[in-house]
């Protein structure tokens, strides 16, 4: 090694072309063979060759350790280290000694494995790799960022690895901080091309020119000086400019934005030459000075708009110089004054119009001003730095005592400081404030004294301020309630009507309001209360706080208990009136479907040779269809039916088939009827109801567990023997309905109050605490009694027992006989396709003359052309275009005497009351049945 030897630093090309001298020489010497007397180089070719070997290798060694560029050679096959330069030493941290005989997996130098990995496919492939940008790691743990470049090369009939690296970690971390200046600089800064597209903008200057992103700007800007300069020419003298200078400051041009709008921006750039002097981009700033360059306009006409304003303006308006003297006045400044002219307060001490308990202060604001004035830069301070305004009192040269409110600004004038003074009268208000706190002074005694609650509350829901009336509701004293939130002291279960409450306040949705309110007392107990409250608003309409009226109703809440329980019913009974319209209206569709079942079927019947006996099966199934659908308009119209002999045990299996279908498959369902327990008497959709809420019950009870529901009816009489334990029964025969789960049980505290309305168990938004209270009203009503055994760990059982009946009165059902009719001529009305043929065939055996119509309003239009011509009208209810009521009229309009029958299988708009007012001679409900409608049709005709 020679350090005194300074070289260039020695390029790839330089170090390849000596190692591959030294391998030329080598493989000479090789070919060569031994010396002999016979022939070869002889011994002066072997020293000359020995010369140029040793020469080459000394150029090779130079250039290898005195590169301030850090060099390596590695073997290929294990990539160990055979030699290392001063420059990978300092690059790294480790001594020679410490690499040699190493590779760089064992010294950990690779900070990324895929950085090594690019370096080994492209020696593999191309035999060589240039500026590869990698990370490595330092002895010390630091990272690094080199840009290598390494070639493979043969010495010795062995691959080796010549590899070259610079440090770039410093130029790397400028260029990312230069990166973070620009995306992240509050100015915009941009590159762009002379020809006049952006090569690269940061966000502030796309957020400037109305862009989402510097993506989208660079990309939607393709002639800066059409798109982005609002005048061309002004690009034209930037370009001009910047070729002639290379720099550019502060040159002031209008630009657009994205939406077409302009503004005014100052650009500063210099010109990016190449080595030839070429200009490559510019690159530099946009500040907006769009407010500026309008301040300035503003200015410019400020003069004409100064006078019109002071002349105009309805504050009083006082000019004075330094010494204090008014040099100028408004018409308001007269008239606030008591003036005559405004020669009459011109020339006086602006002083000696403030009141003499005030003047002091305004002497230090007026020094202040004067003293803020000096720090201003005249002309090119803009900002006229002011007092604030300050409430005080003047004296009129009346000898009047006004208030006014008054702030003060310095301005220069032909070299000299003035100080524009404002005042606006605030007299009136400074007489209002005094009502208000005379007023205010009446409130807190009526607040303090009232016999309701009265509290205030924040928006934020906590109370600002509690009347002593308020505290004794509560039970607490006002300093416990104020600085709490309400939300503190109300039921649980009414904290969400609350919030629902005051939402509606604050959004407007009503001025005011009252709610019924439940606070929990000191003691534990529950209080019920009626609050009127309302928000009150400031004078931009903002809201600032809740007062509300507080009275104590618990009282009243108490003595209210049963009525309470029937709006719970009512509540119930208006869940159900919405169940209830779907499976109206599922229940009329399928009429329509069970009308032409059972009619196909009754004219198939009376066809000779038709198969009866099937036929008759097929008819039972369509009545029994036909009976759960008038239970499904049963249960959809929920209304007091008559009560009706019912088997429980029946209505248990339909029941248990429900439930199956609805329940985990881990909970067995076992029923157990004694066939010998008679009848009650119940309306069948209040009998599902007990049914139903005891098995959900017991259900939920099992919960995920596996376990059993037994559901068991069974006859019982209650006599003097064990009258004892049924106070509330009378003597006879009863029913006992027995629910039985394996739950959990139920506590005592819980069994005291299950029977209660809104009273649940169950995690908000699972249990409306209803079921329990509406079977024991159904039970109660129907002259019954429930009884309830349960133990914590073993389950629950519910015994419900109503009054039997006796069925031994009931008649068999007789087939009734099918009336013929005449030659009378019927038009049938129907817009089902499939019950116009039936009806149609039906009517026709009967002996009927028949015309249909699939369309109301075609049948309109034929009895309009021969209203005489039919001697009954049949026609569906529910009909597009006409319903069927609508249709008899307009044809009873045409021929009063015609008789119509209406057939409907659901409808809210018609029941027979209706239908006879409306004219209708007979309402037939569907499916219908050929004894029905033949039975039908003659009453009617016989009547006609």
């Amino acid at each position: 090694m020679h350090p005194s030897v300074k070289m260039a630093k020695p390029t790839y090309e330089e170090l390849e072309q000596r190692v591959g001298a030294l391998e030329r020489i080598v493989r000479s010497e090789r070919l060569s063979g031994p010396l002999t007397a016979e022939g070869g180089p002889g011994i002066n070719g072997l020293r000359e060759a020995e010369a140029k070997l040793q020469e080459s290798e000394e150029k090779f060694r130079l250039a290898f350790y005195t590169s301030p560029d850090s060099i390596n050679l590695n073997r290929a096959s294990d990539g160990m280290f055979i030699d290392v330069n001063q420059g990978f030493t300092a690059l790294m941290g480790y001594s020679r000694a410490e690499v040699i005989g190493k590779s760089s997996l064992e010294l950990n130098i690779w900070d990324d494995a895929t950085d090594r990995d690019r370096l080994v496919r492209g020696l593999t492939t191309a035999g060589y790799v240039e500026n590869l940008e990698a990370r490595f790691r330092r002895k010390n743990g630091q990272i690094g960022i080199g840009l290598m470049s390494a070639r493979l090369l043969r010495i010795e009939n062995e691959n080796v690895i010549l590899s070259i690296t610079r440090d770039i970690t410093e130029r790397k971390r400028t260029a990312e901080q230069y990166r973070a200046i620009f995306e992240n600089a509050v100015e915009g800064f941009f590159q762009s091309t002379p020809e006049g597209r952006f090569i690269r903008v940061n966000q502030a200057l796309a957020k400037m020119c109305g862009f989402a992103s510097p993506v989208e700007m660079v990309s939607a800007i393709k002639d800066i000086g059409g798109e982005h300069y609002v005048r061309r020419e002004d690009r034209e003298v930037f370009g001009r400019w910047m070729s002639e200078r290379g720099l550019v400051e502060n040159f002031e041009h209008e630009t657009r934005r994205k939406d077409g709008s302009t503004f005014w921006v100052s650009v500063s750039a210099r010109a990016v030459r190449d080595e030839g002097g070429r200009i490559l981009y510019y690159e530099g700033s946009h500040i907006d000075i769009d407010a500026r360059k309008k301040t300035e306009k503003l200015l410019a006409d400020a003069g004409e708009q100064y006078r019109s304003l002071f002349e105009t303006s309805t504050n009083a308006i006082l000019i004075r110089n330094r010494a204090g003297i008014i040099t100028m006045v408004n018409p308001a400044a007269v008239t606030l004054l008591a003036a005559a002219t405004a020669e009459d307060l011109t020339g006086r001490a602006y002083l000696d119009l403030v009141h003499p308990e005030d003047r002091p202060l305004s002497a230090e604001r007026v020094a202040e001003v004067f003293r803020m004035a000096a720090d201003m830069q005249w002309p090119g301070d803009g900002s006229h730095k002011g007092i604030p305004p300050r409430e005080h009192r003047m004296v009129t040269l009346k000898g009047g005592v006004i208030h006014v409110e008054s702030t003060g600004v310095a301005f220069p004038y032909k070299g000299e400081v003035f100080i524009q003074g404002i005042f606006r009268d605030i007299s009136e208000r400074k007489r209002a404030e005094e009502a208000l706190r005379n007023s205010e002074a009446r409130f807190r005694t009526a607040f303090e004294n009232a016999s309701v609650g009265i509290t205030l509350v924040g928006l934020d829901g906590i109370y600002l301020e509690v009347n002593p009336a308020m505290a004794r509701i509560t039970g607490y004293r006002p300093a416990d309630l104020i600085g709490k939130p309400v939300s503190n002291f109300t039921h649980p279960d009414d904290r969400g009507r609350r919030s629902q409450f005051i939402s509606d306040l604050i959004e407007g949705r009503i001025a005011s309001g009252e709610q019924e309110r439940r606070f929990i007392h000191r003691k534990g107990s529950v209080v019920w209360t009626l609050i009127w409250a309302s928000v009150q608003r400031d004078q931009d309409g903002k809201p600032m706080y809740f007062i509300s009226l507080v009275q104590d109703i618990t009282s009243r809440k108490t003595a209210d208990e049963d009525k309470q329980k029937l709006e719970s019913q009512l509540l119930q009974a208006q869940k159900m009136e919405a169940i209830g319209s779907l499976a109206g209206g599922i229940a009329h569709d399928f009429n329509n479907i069970l009308s032409a079942i059972i009619g196909f079927t009754e004219l198939s019947m009376l066809s000779e040779g038709a198969p009866v006996d099937y036929l008759r099966e097929a008819m039972k199934a369509a009545q029994r269809a036909k009976d759960l659908v008038k239970q499904i308009l049963s249960f959809s119209r929920q209304t007091d039916e008559q009560r009706m002999p019912v088997h429980v045990g029946m209505v248990v299996k339909e029941i248990a088939k429900f439930l199956r279908a609805s329940i985990p498959s881990t909970i067995d369902i076992r029923c157990t009827i004694d066939g010998r327990a008679g009848a009650v008497l119940a309306n069948s959709v209040e009998l599902h109801q007990i049914l139903m809420n005891l098995c959900t019950n017991a259900v939920h009870a099992i919960g995920e567990r596996a376990g059993t529901v037994e559901i068991g009816v069974r006859g019982m009489d209650i006599g003097p023997e064990n009258r004892d334990g049924f106070p509330d029964l009378d003597l006879g025969h009863y029913v006992r309905l027995s629910v039985k789960d394996t739950g959990q049980g139920i506590p005592s505290d819980v069994r005291e109050r299950m029977f209660d309305p809104y009273f649940t168990t169950k995690e908000k938004g699972v249990g409306t605490g209803l079921g329990l209270a509406v079977v024991h009203g159904i039970v109660k009503k129907s002259n019954g009694t429930i009884r309830v055994e349960s133990e914590i760990g073993s389950g629950s059982v519910f015994h419900v027992y109503l009054p039997q009946v006796d069925l031994s009165a009931s008649t068999q059902v007789e087939h009734p006989t099918i009336p013929r009719g005449g030659s009378e001529r019927i038009l049938f009305v129907d817009d089902e396709k499939m019950l116009v043929e039936v009806g149609e065939q039906i009517l026709r055996r009967l002996g009927y003359d028949v015309v249909s119509r699939t369309s109301p309003l075609e049948a309109l239009e034929l009895f309009k052309a021969k209203p005489r011509d039919f001697d009954l009208v049949i026609s569906d209810q529910t009909m597009p275009g006409l319903t069927g009521d609508a249709l008899a009229r307009e044809l009873m309009k045409l021929n009063p005497g015609i008789p119509v029958i209406l057939c409907t299988g659901y409808s809210q708009m018609i029941d027979q009351r209706r239908a006879k007012e409306k004219g209708i001679r007979a309402l037939v409900m569907k499916p219908i049945l050929i004894s029905e409608i033949a039975g039908a049709i003659r009453a009617v005709l016989k009547k006609q």
